[in-house]
Protein backbone atom coordinates (compact mmCIF):
# COMPACT_ATOMS: atom_id res chain seq x y z
CA UNK A 1 0.00 0.00 0.00
CA UNK A 2 2.52 2.56 0.42
CA UNK A 3 4.23 2.01 -2.99
CA UNK A 4 0.58 3.52 -4.48
CA UNK A 5 0.73 6.69 -1.91
CA UNK A 6 4.82 7.00 -2.54
CA UNK A 7 4.51 7.14 -6.43
CA UNK A 8 1.40 8.73 -6.43
CA UNK A 9 3.47 12.08 -4.68
CA UNK A 10 6.12 11.45 -7.67
CA UNK A 11 2.39 11.96 -10.23
CA UNK A 12 1.54 15.24 -8.52
CA UNK A 13 5.25 16.40 -8.62
CA UNK A 14 5.29 15.99 -12.30
CA UNK A 15 1.94 17.38 -12.58
CA UNK A 16 3.12 20.48 -11.03
CA UNK A 17 6.43 20.44 -13.05
CA UNK A 18 4.02 20.08 -16.26
CA UNK A 19 2.07 22.97 -14.90
CA UNK A 20 5.01 25.12 -14.16
CA UNK A 21 6.38 25.01 -17.86
CA UNK A 22 3.21 25.51 -19.46
CA UNK A 23 2.87 28.69 -17.61
CA UNK A 24 6.59 29.70 -19.03
CA UNK A 25 5.36 28.81 -22.46
CA UNK A 26 2.55 30.72 -22.30
CA UNK A 27 4.63 34.14 -21.45
CA UNK A 28 7.44 33.27 -24.08
CA UNK A 29 5.94 36.65 -25.83
CA UNK A 30 5.26 38.73 -22.30
CA UNK A 31 7.84 41.45 -22.33
CA UNK A 32 10.03 41.31 -18.99
CA UNK A 33 8.41 37.85 -18.28
CA UNK A 34 10.75 36.08 -15.97
CA UNK A 35 10.53 31.72 -16.14
CA UNK A 36 10.16 30.31 -13.30
CA UNK A 37 11.71 26.90 -12.06
CA UNK A 38 10.68 24.23 -9.28
CA UNK A 39 12.17 22.81 -6.49
CA UNK A 40 11.57 19.35 -5.15
CA UNK A 41 12.58 17.95 -1.90
CA UNK A 42 12.27 13.97 -0.83
CA UNK A 43 9.77 13.17 2.16
CA UNK A 44 10.17 11.64 5.67
CA UNK A 45 11.90 8.26 5.85
CA UNK A 46 10.76 5.42 8.15
CA UNK A 47 13.35 3.41 10.12
CA UNK A 48 13.02 0.21 8.83
CA UNK A 49 15.54 -1.04 11.97
CA UNK A 50 17.06 0.75 14.71
CA UNK A 51 20.21 -0.27 17.50
CA UNK A 52 23.67 -2.04 16.73
CA UNK A 53 23.77 -5.85 15.97
CA UNK A 54 25.75 -6.42 19.31
CA UNK A 55 29.07 -6.43 20.67
CA UNK A 56 29.46 -2.49 20.25
CA UNK A 57 29.47 -3.21 16.86
CA UNK A 58 27.19 -0.78 13.91
CA UNK A 59 25.45 -1.49 11.23
CA UNK A 60 27.89 -0.09 7.61
CA UNK A 61 24.66 1.59 6.74
CA UNK A 62 21.10 2.80 8.17
CA UNK A 63 18.21 1.20 7.16
CA UNK A 64 15.37 3.76 6.16
CA UNK A 65 12.61 4.00 3.57
CA UNK A 66 11.91 6.94 1.29
CA UNK A 67 8.14 8.60 1.62
CA UNK A 68 7.90 10.45 -1.81
CA UNK A 69 8.41 13.59 -3.03
CA UNK A 70 6.78 17.10 -2.63
CA UNK A 71 7.60 20.40 -3.96
CA UNK A 72 9.73 22.87 -1.90
CA UNK A 73 9.36 26.29 -3.87
CA UNK A 74 9.22 27.77 -6.44
CA UNK A 75 11.76 30.09 -7.81
CA UNK A 76 12.09 33.07 -10.47
CA UNK A 77 15.20 33.52 -12.75
CA UNK A 78 15.96 36.76 -13.31
CA UNK A 79 18.37 36.59 -15.77
CA UNK A 80 17.68 39.34 -18.51
CA UNK A 81 16.12 38.98 -21.74
CA UNK A 82 17.10 40.06 -24.85
CA UNK A 83 16.41 43.30 -25.84
CA UNK A 84 14.26 44.15 -28.92
CA UNK A 85 13.80 47.30 -31.13
CA UNK A 86 10.73 48.74 -30.71
CA UNK A 87 11.92 52.60 -31.41
CA UNK A 88 8.38 53.55 -29.06
CA UNK A 89 9.14 57.13 -27.79
CA UNK A 90 7.32 55.46 -24.29
CA UNK A 91 8.99 51.64 -24.52
CA UNK A 92 11.85 51.73 -21.96
CA UNK A 93 13.75 48.65 -20.67
CA UNK A 94 16.76 48.55 -18.39
CA UNK A 95 20.01 46.82 -18.84
CA UNK A 96 21.26 45.55 -15.89
CA UNK A 97 19.62 45.33 -12.69
CA UNK A 98 16.83 46.87 -10.99
CA UNK A 99 13.43 47.41 -11.18
CA UNK A 100 10.78 50.44 -12.50
CA UNK A 101 8.86 51.21 -9.34
CA UNK A 102 5.14 51.02 -9.58
CA UNK A 103 2.47 53.12 -7.43
CA UNK A 104 -0.46 50.73 -6.42
CA UNK A 105 -4.28 52.26 -6.51
CA UNK A 106 -4.03 51.63 -2.31
CA UNK A 107 -0.91 53.65 -2.52
CA UNK A 108 1.64 50.45 -1.78
CA UNK A 109 4.76 49.80 -3.79
CA UNK A 110 5.39 47.08 -6.98
CA UNK A 111 7.89 46.58 -9.19
CA UNK A 112 8.21 45.57 -12.75
CA UNK A 113 10.60 45.16 -15.75
CA UNK A 114 8.03 45.38 -18.16
CA UNK A 115 8.65 48.96 -19.87
CA UNK A 116 5.99 49.42 -21.76
CA UNK A 117 4.74 52.71 -20.65
CA UNK A 118 2.08 55.45 -21.82
CA UNK A 119 0.43 58.80 -20.80
CA UNK A 120 -3.26 58.83 -19.63
CA UNK A 121 -5.73 61.70 -20.09
CA UNK A 122 -3.74 63.86 -17.15
CA UNK A 123 -0.59 63.34 -18.78
CA UNK A 124 0.83 61.25 -16.24
CA UNK A 125 3.22 58.56 -16.97
CA UNK A 126 1.63 54.76 -16.56
CA UNK A 127 1.93 51.52 -17.29
CA UNK A 128 -0.30 49.91 -19.67
CA UNK A 129 -2.52 49.23 -16.92
CA UNK A 130 -2.92 52.19 -16.05
CA UNK A 131 -0.79 52.47 -12.86
CA UNK A 132 1.38 55.36 -12.36
CA UNK A 133 5.19 55.22 -12.77
CA UNK A 134 7.26 56.42 -9.38
CA UNK A 135 7.70 58.88 -9.03
CA UNK A 136 4.92 60.80 -10.46
CA UNK A 137 6.25 62.17 -13.86
CA UNK A 138 3.74 64.51 -15.67
CA UNK A 139 4.20 65.49 -19.88
CA UNK A 140 2.58 68.67 -20.51
CA UNK A 141 0.74 69.79 -23.48
CA UNK A 142 2.61 70.85 -26.54
CA UNK A 143 5.62 68.87 -26.07
CA UNK A 144 6.71 67.53 -29.22
CA UNK A 145 8.70 64.56 -27.84
CA UNK A 146 9.90 62.75 -24.41
CA UNK A 147 13.50 61.61 -23.91
CA UNK A 148 14.35 59.12 -21.25
CA UNK A 149 18.47 59.05 -20.55
CA UNK A 150 20.61 56.05 -19.55
CA UNK A 151 20.07 57.45 -15.56
CA UNK A 152 16.47 57.11 -16.25
CA UNK A 153 15.83 61.12 -16.34
CA UNK A 154 13.09 62.17 -18.49
CA UNK A 155 13.68 64.81 -21.06
CA UNK A 156 10.56 67.06 -22.74
CA UNK A 157 11.39 69.18 -25.54
CA UNK A 158 8.58 71.29 -26.58
CA UNK A 159 7.57 73.00 -30.34
CA UNK A 160 9.82 75.74 -31.39
CA UNK A 161 12.76 75.54 -28.33
CA UNK A 162 15.80 74.06 -28.55
CA UNK A 163 17.12 73.24 -25.33
CA UNK A 164 14.72 70.43 -23.00
CA UNK A 165 13.29 70.80 -20.17
CA UNK A 166 13.40 68.19 -17.46
CA UNK A 167 10.01 66.48 -16.25
CA UNK A 168 11.90 63.87 -13.81
CA UNK A 169 13.42 60.81 -13.46
CA UNK A 170 12.49 56.69 -13.28
CA UNK A 171 12.92 55.21 -10.07
CA UNK A 172 15.15 52.32 -10.29
CA UNK A 173 14.98 49.74 -7.40
CA UNK A 174 16.55 46.74 -6.66
CA UNK A 175 16.69 43.53 -4.28
CA UNK A 176 18.64 41.69 -2.17
CA UNK A 177 17.11 38.43 -3.08
CA UNK A 178 15.02 39.35 -6.03
CA UNK A 179 14.15 35.33 -6.93
CA UNK A 180 11.88 35.97 -2.87
CA UNK A 181 9.67 38.72 -4.72
CA UNK A 182 6.18 37.82 -4.50
CA UNK A 183 4.53 37.78 -8.38
CA UNK A 184 0.71 39.63 -8.57
CA UNK A 185 0.18 39.04 -11.90
CA UNK A 186 0.49 41.61 -14.76
CA UNK A 187 4.39 41.51 -14.66
CA UNK A 188 4.44 43.00 -11.27
CA UNK A 189 5.96 41.96 -8.05
CA UNK A 190 5.99 43.35 -4.77
CA UNK A 191 8.87 42.98 -1.56
CA UNK A 192 8.57 39.83 0.71
CA UNK A 193 10.52 38.96 3.27
CA UNK A 194 12.38 36.74 1.29
CA UNK A 195 13.18 39.66 -1.06
CA UNK A 196 14.12 42.40 1.87
CA UNK A 197 12.97 45.76 1.56
CA UNK A 198 13.62 47.70 -1.58
CA UNK A 199 17.03 49.44 -2.58
CA UNK A 200 17.22 52.69 -4.27
CA UNK A 201 20.10 52.00 -7.44
CA UNK A 202 21.46 55.71 -8.32
CA UNK A 203 23.94 56.19 -11.22
CA UNK A 204 26.85 54.39 -9.87
CA UNK A 205 25.30 50.79 -9.99
CA UNK A 206 25.68 50.11 -13.53
CA UNK A 207 22.00 50.14 -14.61
CA UNK A 208 20.83 52.28 -18.08
CA UNK A 209 17.76 52.89 -19.19
CA UNK A 210 17.25 52.22 -22.90
CA UNK A 211 14.50 54.43 -24.75
CA UNK A 212 12.46 52.39 -27.61
CA UNK A 213 13.17 48.79 -26.49
CA UNK A 214 11.77 46.41 -24.57
CA UNK A 215 12.97 43.01 -22.40
CA UNK A 216 11.82 40.47 -23.74
CA UNK A 217 10.77 36.98 -21.83
CA UNK A 218 13.58 35.04 -20.57
CA UNK A 219 12.35 31.91 -21.78
CA UNK A 220 13.75 29.24 -23.62
CA UNK A 221 11.62 27.36 -25.65
CA UNK A 222 13.48 24.64 -26.62
CA UNK A 223 14.70 24.04 -22.93
CA UNK A 224 11.23 24.26 -22.09
CA UNK A 225 10.01 21.37 -24.44
CA UNK A 226 13.10 19.28 -23.57
CA UNK A 227 12.12 19.64 -19.62
CA UNK A 228 8.35 19.00 -20.59
CA UNK A 229 9.42 15.84 -22.47
CA UNK A 230 11.51 14.81 -19.34
CA UNK A 231 8.43 15.01 -17.05
CA UNK A 232 6.04 13.46 -19.40
CA UNK A 233 8.55 10.02 -18.92
CA UNK A 234 9.30 10.65 -15.54
CA UNK A 235 5.19 11.00 -15.04
CA UNK A 236 4.90 7.34 -17.12
CA UNK A 237 7.21 5.62 -15.04
CA UNK A 238 5.94 6.68 -11.96
CA UNK A 239 2.44 5.95 -13.03
CA UNK A 240 4.20 2.67 -13.68
CA UNK A 241 4.96 2.09 -10.43
CA UNK A 242 1.20 2.53 -9.14
CA UNK A 243 0.27 0.00 -11.93
CA UNK A 244 3.22 -2.62 -10.81
CA UNK A 245 1.92 -2.45 -7.02
CA UNK A 246 -1.44 -3.27 -7.86
CA UNK A 247 -0.32 -6.37 -9.52
CA UNK A 248 1.39 -7.02 -6.81
CA UNK A 249 -1.77 -6.39 -4.69
CA UNK A 250 -3.57 -8.59 -6.94
CA UNK A 251 -0.97 -11.54 -6.52
CA UNK A 252 -1.52 -11.38 -3.28
CA UNK A 253 -5.12 -11.74 -3.21
CA UNK A 254 -5.51 -14.63 -5.00
CA UNK A 255 -3.12 -16.56 -2.96
CA UNK A 256 -6.04 -17.02 -1.09
CA UNK A 257 -8.09 -18.50 -3.32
Amino acid sequence: MKSLFTAATGMAAQQTRIENISNNLANVSTPGFKKQREQFEDLLYQNMATGTPGQGRTRASILQSGSGVRLGSMVKDFTSGDLVATNGDYDVSIAGRGFFVVEMPDGSEAYTRNGQLGINAEGELVTQAGHLISPGVEVPQGVRTVRFLEDGTVLAFFEGESEPVTLGQLRIADFMNPAGLRAMGGNLYSASMESGPALDLGEQDGYRVQQGFLESSNVDVAEELVNMIVAQRSFEMTSKAVETSDQMMQTVNGLKR
